[in-house]
């Protein structure tokens, strides 16, 4: 294959596949738009569907030890998944929570923000 043949390949690779340049994972999960993500979190072997309003998904996946919050796009809000896993550390139980906006993530930081702080109030009565 000739220098030229590389170039066009490896061009054509990247106008056609633009996901795989910028492909993000969360909790070693790749992050794949919304339908697609909650279809692939509930094939996992005992996962559970916690809530869905249409708008919100909560997943649990048992076996890994993790709960996903789901966030479907609405206006200018992108995609947004919150991934908490349980782990133990240093003989500690511990919570590694990571998020990540799909799309448009221009609000991203704000509407992430905004949904842990709606979930730590609705869970203070759990922490007393």
């Amino acid at each position: 294959m000739f220098a030229a043949d590389r170039l066009i390949l490896a061009t054509a690779l990247a106008l056609l596949c633009p996901w795989a340049a910028q492909a993000a994972s969360l909790c070693d999960r790749a992050v794949l738009p919304f339908r697609a993500m909650v279809a692939a979190l509930k094939t996992e072997p005992g996962a559970q569907v916690l809530r869905d309003n249409g708008s919100v998904i909560e997943i649990e996946d048992p076996k890994r030890f993790i709960i996903w919050t789901l966030y479907k796009a609405h206006g200018d809000q992108p995609d947004a998944y919150i991934c908490r896993r349980v782990v133990q550390e240093d003989g500690q139980v511990k919570i590694w929570m990571s998020a990540e906006c799909v799309g448009r993530t221009l609000n991203c930081d704000g509407l992430i923000g905004r949904l842990l702080l709606e979930q730590n109030r609705a869970t203070a009565p759990l922490r007393q």
